[in-house]
């Protein structure tokens, strides 16, 4: 908190942390934005707060004095912190127990599938598209994937 920043340095737009996005996001938002201003760690740790909001916040200004050695320590204790909010990858099980609810919009169904697919590390397109067929209800376009098969992503949309 003691280094000297230059009046000329301006701190780039944050999208402000509010403990409901991802905290590993959130970070690399932050480098990202940091990295065309400055290389410094020292700053990128003084900077970090003004991304901050909320219990965020607050958590930030009750840090002991001396407590954060760099921006890589400062980011571990961050994430460690706001951990439960952490996004989880997704998996096969996820896809398997998707369904399309009663009054569930088709595109609304698409749109989760294609968010759990997204999700899902190292999952292959044949794998993902055999299981959107068990997740729709009974309707034309399900009749339609029936008859025939998506092979790719772009195929089913």
């Amino acid at each position: 908190m003691e280094v000297h920043i230059l009046e000329q340095f301006v701190p780039p737009q944050f999208k402000t942390y509010d403990r409901i996005t991802d905290p590993e996001a959130h970070i690399k938002s932050f480098t990202n934005a940091m990295a065309f201003r400055t290389g410094c760690d020292v700053i990128w740790c003084r900077a970090f707060s003004l991304s901050l909001e909320g219990e965020a916040l607050e958590w930030f200004d009750v840090l002991p004095n001396r407590s954060i050695e760099n921006f890589k320590s400062l980011s571990n204790t961050f994430k460690n912190q706001f951990a439960a909010c952490q996004v989880q990858d997704a998996s096969v099980v996820d896809l398997m127990n998707l369904k399309q609810g009663k009054e569930e919009s088709l595109k609304t169904f698409m749109d989760r599938f294609q968010k759990i697919v997204r999700r899902a590390k190292g999952l292959n397109t044949e794998l993902a598209l055999q299981y959107i067929m068990p997740g729709l209800r009974p309707s034309p376009f399900k009749d339609s994937v029936c008859r025939t098969p998506p092979k790719t992503m772009e195929e089913l949309r």
